[in-house]
């Protein structure tokens, strides 16, 4: 999640202080003891300390008059570890900073998470890619294929996803590996018709964020050790927007399911050989209509509920996780004081809290049929990539690298017509965005070919000026971005890509 538009975490400042304190002698009541002691011991104590002192003084004066070590100090194999030779830095008052990235690099770097994988049914492939910007990244992301919930028989279904953490990466890396089984579950016993499909991915998605989320007090009150209940408590303390989608081959279906503001666009070839764009998510959202509605309605008594296109402090109205949006006041002060809880949302500066729950992890479910008869694509997206483009420009760009990919092996890239853009700017007065005058065509995958676009395209030194700035300065002007690429062919028909 962007940081201009979510919480940060506070920083934890921890000092260690070391203090030695003198060892006590035990103290003796008896008169007789002490007698004894002093009358018996005397000079036995004395001889061993004059023993101490000599052999101190020899190893002193020994050491004094041995030769001096050389000045290279020697490299000690220590457990298998070498005493590093500082004198290899070398002697200098200039610094030495870390090389820029090169094109070469940047290419390398967009393309490190990029996959490409033949599809099923109508989908004859589908490309993806990850580049983050948080240090873990925050974005999570599945693609793969199961077994028909229905006849196992028949044709596996296929299934992408993907989830933009936020106040941690704990909870989008926890979905990868719990969704698709909370779904294939609550899958096994639905309807197979359109209704019961979509109401059992609701169920799945509600199911497993409960088991997270409401069993926060299970877990506190329990015999497991204090380690096993903070681990099982921070996915909760940590968020995430999610975004699924799943295709059924036989019947041509695909059903799409999104928490928060990952975004999910088809993309259909229409008459006149243009792209049009049909999004198949709403951003869910303290800044949009219906889900401002929904909220107000859910708690009419609290009018600050909702401000500045936020749920209390909170930009997503519907997440996986979030538990300080959803517990009760009285637990989310006891996993404060005593679990390390998040101080999120602030009690100073949101005094109208009250308990809630205010963000819900039921997320909205489209049904579509794949186009049969023109090409299509979906596009999948954590908010990272819509940051710096429009659903349209997205499309468009896919459309526009569906038809190079079409010449075939020999193509060229397609650059700019120009490479005068004037001064890279990145900051406050302008973020990583895409801009059509700088539109390029040179990755063999779409994903990458997206990422790269909306970080400057054809403006090399916006690109590399972009990927350039690390962590945590990035975050100023790019977010973790996550996308992926299905493309369908027309039914009977081989893709052009």
């Amino acid at each position: 999640m962007f940081a201009r538009q979510l919480l940060r975490q506070r920083p934890r400042l921890t000092v260690t202080s070391l203090s030695h304190s003198p060892r006590v002698l035990p103290r003796y009541s008896s008169t007789k003891t002490q007698t004894q002691s002093f009358s018996t011991g005397t000079a036995a104590v004395s001889f061993t300390a004059g023993l101490t002192s000599a052999a101190l003084m020899y190893w002193f004066t020994s050491r004094s008059q041995q030769t001096p070590a050389p000045t290279k100090p020697k490299t000690l194999d220590v457990k298998g570890e070498v005493i590093p030779n500082l004198n290899e830095l070398g002697l200098s008052d200039q610094i030495a900073y870390s090389p820029v990235p090169t094109s070469e690099e940047i290419t390398q770097q967009l393309n490190e998470n990029a996959f490409s994988l033949p599809g099923a049914g109508q989908n004859s492939r589908y490309d993806g890619t990850q580049l983050g910007s948080n240090s873990p990244c925050e974005d999570a992301f599945i693609h793969g294929s199961f077994s028909n919930p229905f006849d196992s028989q028949k044709e596996n279904w296929s299934a992408w996803g993907v989830f933009d953490g936020h106040c941690g990466w704990q909870l989008s890396n926890l979905l990868t590996k719990q969704l698709i089984p909370y779904v294939r579950r609550a899958l096994g016993t639905a309807q197979p018709d359109k209704e019961g499909i979509e109401q059992a991915i609701k169920s799945a998605f509600t199911t497993l964020d409960d088991a997270l989320v409401k069993s926060a007090v299970a877990t506190i009150e329990s015999d497991l050790s204090f380690a096993e209940k903070a681990r099982r408590l921070e996915a909760a303390y940590a968020g995430a927007c999610a975004l699924l989608a799943l295709y059924d081959p036989l019947h041509g279906n695909l059903t799409v399911a999104s928490t928060g503001d990952c975004r999910a666009v088809l993309g259909q070839k229409t008459a006149d050989g243009k792209w049009a764009p049909t999004e198949l998510t709403t951003d869910c959202t303290g800044a949009t209509p219906s889900e401002v509605a929904r909220i107000r309605a859910q708690f009419p008594d609290e009018p600050d509920v909702v401000k500045g296109g936020r749920v209390w402090g909170m930009q997503p109205s519907r997440t996986f996780g979030d538990g300080m949006w959803k517990w009760d006041a009285a637990l989310k002060e006891k996993l404060r004081n005593y679990f390390n809880g998040l101080s999120l949302p602030s009690a100073v500066r949101y005094a109208g809290y009250k308990t809630g729950p205010y963000l819900t992890a039921e997320p909205l479910v489209t049904t579509v049929k794949v186009p049969e008869r023109q090409p299509s694509f979906l596009i999948l997206a954590t908010d990272g990539l819509w940051d710096t483009m429009t659903s349209e420009q997205a499309v468009d760009l896919v459309g526009r690298w569906v038809e190079w990919q079409a010449q075939g092996p020999g193509r060229k890239a397609a650059t700019p017509e120009t490479s005068d853009f004037g001064p890279a700017v990145l900051g406050c007065v302008q973020q990583c965005r895409y801009e059509a005058r700088k539109t390029t065509l040179r990755d063999d995958n779409a994903a990458v070919h997206l990422v790269r676009n909306g970080l400057g395209g054809g403006d090399e030194e916006m690109v590399r000026g972009a990927l350039t700035f690390r962590y945590p300065n990035s975050r100023d002007i790019r977010d973790d971005i996550t996308v992926q690429v299905v493309f369908f062919h027309p039914k009977g028909l081989q893709s052009v890509s």
